[in-house]
């Protein structure tokens, strides 16, 4: 008997190794496409330059970096870098996995060489755009941080003569990129600065360098949101709090926002589709759709959609003027049809169109061309790839959709299954499985959905012979949970799935007739299986008799059609 034992337990990993060790097929390293987001000039647009840059001085990357947005239009590995100016550079790589625009961190390294300004050229996927960054010059001069300057003022009380805001301002809507103010300043001594100033709930901010003297004009970035409708006073820190400037702030409610969906009267676009969407499930806070509007007067908005198959989309709030506005739609009901669903969405007199996927209530979806790709122990280039195949087989009277999968030498036969009610069934070899001499075909239902946590089940037994001894081995079942969200990560990203189903999966064996043993600490094995509703299997776990994980197959992308 502990011949037979150990020799299963060789089979088992023996079995599991061969068809886990898989070597990539589906390019899914390939690089990612896209481009970067500028203005008529060629600046990047948005761009952010954080941390403070000294002659000399060495550059530190977590600290020292700038931003980009790129528009994405494949997925995959990235590399984004600069030309290197004056002795240092910035780069960035990773892995986009999602589509439209995407902000990027570019790390410093290096060490400037000398003060002034330096033009870096941005470059990915053949398209450029500039980011400019002020070095100051080592020791710099005194006051206002290291520059010395004063701001132009004027009138009774003085205020900033020269300010310019930009932007509309409305009640209780938070400040957008739009939202600036020009002042000039006088400077006499080059060197660092910052320079702030707040009031009615804003906040306007800039740092910087001076490489040079004399009247400059400086352009503040605004924050926070206006908490007072009307004439709101802007009041700069020390050592510049005699100098103030306006901003006039349309009341909350005034009237409503006018403007226009990008894409409209056509598709939505760009369009970002958040979460999964499920056949016969409430939809959670995480279901969101992004829509994008150009604002051309500000005020309230109020945009919806109809409702399709027990589904619909909707947002309020207020809006300042701007273009490119990503408005979040909330997605609200339970769908009750599987499928591509088109929704309407409608802001004032535009509108325009999006599609959302509903998956199906399936935790084992069997639909023709679906198919899914795994990743193996967390190595990007091992990987296993399953579709759907369109033919069927029958056996014991029922009829199993065909599995096929790829492991790199091209497609093959990779399960049976079906399903009944709540139970999912796979017609399979257990012999070829098990280790035994001969084929012995049959059927197991490999999850229930219909049943709650803690429910168990058996098998039938898989009688057969391994190098000539007799075995009857059944598949001992129990489901650890039921619907929860679970989080898979694998090299394009991580993902939470929710609605999963876990599955515990051991084996017992006919110790004598009528009674059944658990071998688990025998064979060093047990197995888990991660089912969410709509997708499928999106994870797989084998685990010593201790409970720890030894290998796992994760889920890397799907597709149900």
């Amino acid at each position: 008997m502990i011949r037979s034992l150990s020799l299963l337990a060789f089979a088992f990993l023996i079995g599991f190794t061969a068809c886990q060790k898989e070597t990539s097929f589906e390019g899914d390293n390939t690089p990612a496409e896209g481009s970067l987001l500028s203005d008529v000039s060629g600046d990047c647009l948005p761009k952010t330059v954080n941390g403070t840059y000294v002659a000399g001085t060495a550059l530190v990357p977590s600290v020292n970096t700038i931003t980009c947005d790129v528009n994405v239009t494949k997925k995959g590995p990235y590399l984004i870098t600069t030309d290197t100016i004056n002795g240092y550079y910035f780069s960035s790589t990773g892995t986009f996995t999602s589509l439209g625009n995407n902000t990027v961190t570019l790390r410093s390294n290096g060490t400037p060489f000398s003060a002034g300004v330096n033009n870096f050229i941005v470059s990915f996927d053949s398209t450029f755009c500039d980011i400019q960054v002020t070095v100051q010059a080592s020791g710099g001069g005194g006051g206002g941080s290291n520059g010395v300057f004063t701001l132009v003022t004027g009138g009774t009380p003085s205020n900033c003569a020269s300010a310019v805001v930009n932007g509309t301002y409305t009640q209780n809507a938070a400040l957008t990129a739009s939202n600036t103010v020009d002042v000039t300043v006088n400077v006499t001594t080059v060197g660092a600065y910052t320079l702030t100033a707040t009031g009615g709930g804003m906040a306007f901010t800039r740092s910087g360098t001076f490489a040079t003297t004399g009247n400059q004009t400086i352009t503040l970035t605004g924050s926070g949101t206006p908490t007072t409708s009307g004439a709101n006073t802007v009041t700069f820190a020390a050592p510049n709090a005699s100098c103030s400037f306006t901003v006039t702030v349309n009341p909350a409610g005034g009237g409503a926002a006018v403007g226009t969906l990008a894409g409209a009267p056509n598709a939505c676009a760009p369009i970002t589709v958040n979460g999964f969407y499920v056949e016969s499930t409430a939809v959670a806070g995480s279901n969101t759709v992004g829509v994008t509007v150009n604002v051309t007067t500000a005020g309230s908005y109020n945009i919806t959609t109809n409702t399709v198959t027990g589904l619909s989309f909707s947002a309020s709030g207020s809006l300042s003027v701007g273009n490119n506005q990503v408005i979040n739609l909330t997605a609200s009901g339970t769908p009750t049809t599987a499928g591509n669903q088109t929704f309407t969405v409608t802001f004032g007199s535009s509108s325009c169109t999006f599609t959302v996927q509903v998956l199906p209530n399936d935790y084992f979806p069997r639909i023709v061309g679906s198919n899914w790709s795994y990743e193996i122990n967390d190595a990007a280039n091992d990987s296993l790839y399953r579709v759907v195949n369109p033919n069927t087989i029958s056996a014991l009277g029922n009829t199993f959709q065909i599995f096929q999968a790829n492991d790199g030498t091209g497609l093959d036969s990779s399960g049976y299954y079906r399903r009944t009610g709540g139970d999912y069934f796979e017609w399979f070899d257990a012999g070829g499985y098990l280790g035994y001499d001969a084929p012995v075909w049959g059927q197991y239902i490999m999850v229930k959905d219909n049943v709650a946590a803690n429910t168990t089940w058996k098998s039938s037994g898989f009688a057969g012979t391994a190098m000539g001894t007799a075995l009857n081995i059944r598949f001992s079942y129990k489901i650890l949970q039921k619907d929860v969200p679970v989080t898979v990560t694998s090299s394009i990203g991580t993902v939470t799935y929710n609605n999963v189903i876990v599955v515990e999966e051991k084996f017992e064996l006919e110790a004598t007739p009528g009674v059944w043993q658990d071998i688990t600490t025998a064979i060093d094995f047990y197995g888990k299986s991660y089912f969410a509703r709509g997708i499928g299997l999106i994870l797989y776990e084998s685990l010593n008799a201790a409970g720890t994980v030894q290998d796992k197959q994760e889920l890397r992308r799907f597709r149900i059609l």
